[in-house]
């Protein structure tokens, strides 16, 4: 986990549209057990852009190579840590835009990650209102703004 001086970690997270399904991760909170959606991507490492981190982050976590297009969103959320124990957290994400260059790898309809502990799904953006993504207002923000407004959404692929 990468903080810097503030406390506060540094996320860059990437929205990709296929298909009108949205790439996303399903997760567990370990402390309450609650299961939830998160974007791909992760800590900004120092000296690493924001693009740059989302990039690695992708190649890391499925493989897969992208581009990064525009700043969508940024969030900043305080909460209580993931796991018992843990202390107060303070992120601030950073949204980009992105296309998918190359695919992730699959079998049987499942996509498979380098990391086990990943767990990527297509989420139809007809489902989008009732699954819950985090941050809410990530999510708010998604289901006012027209998907077909961005370069990320591509229906050809």
């Amino acid at each position: 986990m990468n903080t810097y001086d503030s406390g506060r970690e540094l996320i860059a997270r990437v929205a990709i549209i296929q298909n009108d399904c949205i790439l996303v991760n399903q997760g567990q909170n370990k402390k309450s057990g609650e299961q939830y959606f998160a974007l791909p991507g992760g800590h900004v490492d120092p000296g690493e852009s924001c693009a740059q981190a989302a990039q690695r982050e992708l190649e890391e976590e499925l493989a897969a190579q992208i581009e990064v297009g525009e700043l969508l969103f940024v969030s900043e959320q305080i909460y209580e840590g993931r796991k018992k124990g843990d202390e107060q957290r303070h992120e601030l994400t950073l949204v980009f835009a992105a296309t998918l260059t190359t695919a992730p790898r699959e079998e049987n309809g499942k996509i498979l990650s380098p990391e086990k502990s990943k767990n990527f799904q297509w989420l139809p953006l007809t489902q989008l209102a009732d699954a819950n993504l985090l941050p809410r207002s990530l999510k708010q923000f998604l289901l006012k703004e027209s998907p077909a407004r961005y370069a990320f959404h591509d229906d050809t692929q």
